[in-house]
Parts: C-alpha cells; sequence; structure tokens
C-alpha cells in the first residue's frame, strides 16, 4: 500500500514540473507495476485563406494540442492509459484552424482500462480510439501530416463557413470520421465503448478489433429514440511471409521512419441504427436527422485502406491510400418541398512520403504529397434537387524529423477546393463558399 501512495504523489508531482527530456517519465513501484508520465506538444503558425467570398485571411499563431499523457499497468493484466488535451481552439477540434483563441477547455480525449489476457485476446474499456480506419489508428503517432487529425479544410468549411454564412449552411459530412460520440462532444475519433482486440500469427500477421460503443447517434445526444449503441470490426492482414512485420499495438503509425518495413490491409465496417418514431428529439435535431420522417434506418460505414513502407538505402518511400463509404446516414429534404433520400459520404486519399534517411543538419529531410476527394450525396440541393457536393484537398508539405517522432516541424500548404455545386448550394445573401489556400508551420514534440 504504502509503495502505491507513493506512486501516486509521486504522478501527481511530475505533472506539476516542466518536461525536457526526449522520454516520458517511467515512474516504478516495481517490476510490474508501473506508469509512465509525458507531453506532447503541437506549435502552429498558419497563414488561413479566405474561405467564403465574404471571409478574410488571416495570420495565426495557436497551441493545437498540448496533451498531457499517462500510460502504465497495475500489473501484466491490468493496464490503462489517458490523455488529457488543453487547446487554443475553443472548439476543440483537432483540425490546427484556430481562429479562436484562449486555454479555456481541458478535454479528456481518452481514459481507458486494457485487459492483456494473452496478445490473441485483450479487452479495452473506456473512452478510446475508434477501430474502424487507420486515420483513426494513427491518431497517437500522426507524424506525416503536421495537425494531429484531418481534415482542416472540411472544418474550416463547416466552422467558419457556418459561421459567415449563417445557419442555414449545412455541415459538410466528414466521410474520415467514424460513427462516435466525437461529433457532439469534440472528442472527434473516439467513442465510449468496449473492445475486444488482439494480433495473430507471427510478427502481428493478422490484427483484428470487435467493437461496441455509444457511437454517433447516441440517445443521450438527443439523436435516437431508443439505446442503440454503434458496432463494428477492423482486420488488418501483414504478408509476414514476404519479410513484412506488422502492427502489434491498438495503435498504428503514420510511418516508421525505415526502422521497420509493413505493408498491411486493414478493411473495417460499422454500423448504427437511427430510430425516427416517436416525439422524443427536439424539432431541430429531429429535422436535421429524420426531417419528420418516421422510418428508422440502420447507418452503415465501410473502408478499405494500406500502408506501404519500406526502406532502400538511404531512403524510405511510404505509400496510403484508403477508400471510405458511409451510407443511410439518416434523411435529408431536397429543399422545403422536395424529395427526401437517405445521404451518403464518399472519399479517398492517397498520400506518400519519401524520407531521406541521413542527417542534414540537425535533422532528416522528408516530402510529403497528399490528395484527398470527399463527396456527399442526397445531403446539399440547388433548386429543389439533389446535387452530388464534392471537396478536394491537396498538401504539400516538407517534413524535418530532428529526433524521429519525440522532435519534428513541418512547413507546408494545403490547398481546398469545394466543386461548383457545393459553392452553389452554400450561396446565399452572405456569399459563398470558395476555394482557399491555408499555409502552415507546425513545431511538434513527444516527451
Amino acid at each position: 500500500m504504502k509503495k502505491k501512495l507513493l506512486l501516486a504523489l509521486s504522478v501527481f508531482g511530475m505533472t506539476m514540473i516542466p518536461l525536457h527530456s526526449a522520454n516520458a517519465i517511467l515512474l516504478k513501484a516495481n517490476d510490474n507495476e508501473f506508469a509512465n508520465v509525458g507531453l506532447k506538444l503541437i506549435v502552429l503558425a498558419q497563414q488561413n485563406g479566405k474561405v467564403t467570398t465574404n471571409d478574410q485571411n488571416s495570420t495565426n499563431f495557436s497551441v493545437e494540442t498540448a496533451r498531457l499523457y499517462f500510460s502504465g499497468q497495475i500489473n501484466p493484466v491490468v493496464q490503462f492509459g489517458a490523455n488529457f488535451d488543453f487547446a487554443d481552439n475553443n472548439t476543440l477540434k483537432p483540425d490546427g484552424s484556430a481562429r479562436a483563441h484562449g486555454m479555456q477547455h481541458t478535454l479528456v480525449k481518452d481514459a481507458f482500462l486494457n485487459f492483456k489476457f494473452m496478445p490473441q485476446a485483450q479487452v479495452r474499456a473506456g473512452l478510446f480510439l475508434d477501430p474502424w480506419s487507420r486515420v483513426n489508428l494513427t491518431n497517437l503517432y500522426s507524424l506525416i501530416m503536421p495537425t494531429e487529425k484531418y481534415n482542416p479544410g472540411i472544418s474550416e468549411i463547416n466552422v467558419d463557413g457556418g459561421k459567415l454564412l449563417g445557419k442555414s449552411m449545412k455541415p459538410f459530412i466528414n466521410p474520415l470520421v467514424p460513427f462516435t460520440l466525437g461529433s457532439d462532444v469534440g472528442n472527434s475519433h473516439r467513442d465510449a465503448g468496449i473492445a475486444l482486440w488482439g494480433d495473430i500469427g507471427k510478427d502481428a500477421m493478422i490484427k483484428y478489433y470487435l467493437m461496441a460503443g455509444n457511437g454517433k447517434y447516441d440517445y443521450e445526444a438527443g439523436k435516437n429514440g431508443n439505446s442503440n449503441l454503434e458496432y463494428g470490426f477492423r482486420i488488418e492482414f501483414t504478408p509476414t511471409m514476404l519479410g513484412y512485420k506488422g502492427e502489434p499495438g491498438y495503435v498504428d503509425k503514420d510511418t516508421y521512419l525505415g526502422k521497420r518495413n509493413t505493408l498491411t490491409f486493414g478493411f473495417a465496417y460499422q454500423q448504427q441504427k437511427i430510430d425516427c418514431s416517436g416525439n422524443w428529439l427536439s424539432p431541430t435535431n429531429y429535422q436535421n436527422i429524420c426531417n419528420k420522417q418516421t422510418s428508422s434506418t440502420t447507418a452503415k460505414a465501410y473502408t478499405f485502406d494500406v500502408l506501404w513502407e519500406q526502406k532502400f538505402g538511404d531512403f524510405v518511400p511510404n505509400f496510403q491510400a484508403a477508400w471510405l463509404d458511409q451510407k443511410d446516414l439518416g434523411y435529408a429534404k431536397a429543399g422545403t418541398s422536395g424529395q427526401i433520400a437517405q445521404p451518403e459520404a464518399q472519399g479517398y486519399y492517397l498520400q506518400t512520403q519519401l524520407l531521406y534517411d541521413r542527417y542534414i543538419g540537425i535533422g532528416k529531410p522528408a516530402l510529403v504529397l497528399r490528395y484527398e476527394e470527399d463527396e456527399n450525396k442526397n445531403y446539399y440541393s440547388v433548386n429543389n434537387n439533389f446535387v452530388d457536393a464534392k471537396v478536394s484537398m491537396t498538401d504539400i508539405f516538407f517534413n524535418y524529423y530532428i529526433d524521429g517522432e519525440n522532435v519534428s516541424a513541418s512547413l507546408g500548404a494545403q490547398i481546398v477546393n469545394p466543386d461548383g455545386a457545393l459553392k452553389a448550394a452554400t450561396a446565399n445573401t452572405k456569399g459563398q463558399l470558395k476555394n482557399f489556400t491555408d499555409y502552415t508551420l507546425a513545431l511538434r514534440t513527444i516527451f
């Protein structure tokens, strides 16, 4: 008991002092009982473009992420983890689009227990990353792109576009965000629930996840007539017989910086029933989700993704791609008296990084290119007819890894292009969406 008390006091005390090491602080009671304490910090300087025709350019300095994290175990079976975020952005969206300033919020980003009965069978319970797509699972170790989670462009369209064009503008449905509670509590890509997961075979040839969670259409959020949970699964396969190594932990990584050759294919599915019967919702939410329809529907989401990284001498190419599709997302109406249909959000991205695995100055340079295209169907309308509204985003970044994942810097641009249909669907007396470009300098450290 005395050792446990000292351990708890040590954790509390260490969080009160500056952290300067390149590694987390290890607090150890004995070989089976320990905790790691550390800090993740992302500082941004951004030139934000005009999102709408009545917007203006702006220059912002912000702390996109200031995260205090804990991880450890009580014994070899019972493990734990927690992340607490302090963000210079009062919307608490992980997008790097800092239009509001002031450290006004603290957010419990993750808080979970993990029961490791064996590597092949583990149970995670609490608030944690929804294991739907690689985008979600790389959250803690997203190194290639400068902001924690994608996509800044869509978030700016929703946040800034909504503020400037008024409440009549619908938010763009982001196909990269799963059916998680993050949509309504600012904790995107996480959910509260329970997951059975593990890896099978040498070098994690197969990794699987089975999860049940509150989901986006949670009863407590006022978006479901009954307590319908979100259910999903994900499976990853690595051809270890070809010399590649899988990813054995719960999370995946964007890049291993030449330390591991990997080729991983992932497929996932999730669903959640939306109950539109009864008078249980406020009129505003009721119309947004069910549009006065009484027939229930089941929202479904599919994704397929791939990561390949291999070291060739001094060069490490990294390639990622994904396709995502979400169907039957409630009901939408084309205009005030138009047709009724179920919205759908589709998207895909292609991303590559070429790392030069030798020091130039104090770090290793890398060039990053990314293209993403997202589409909303049966959601936006023009002249009382549905239109397929698209947004394309092109990213060009230069990365500089000073100490691997511990210290890095990024400089680049994101070019955001809403198509003509989305511009027409968002036009009103206050203007409409337009093409814009954001420039970002990001400094990151993980202690």
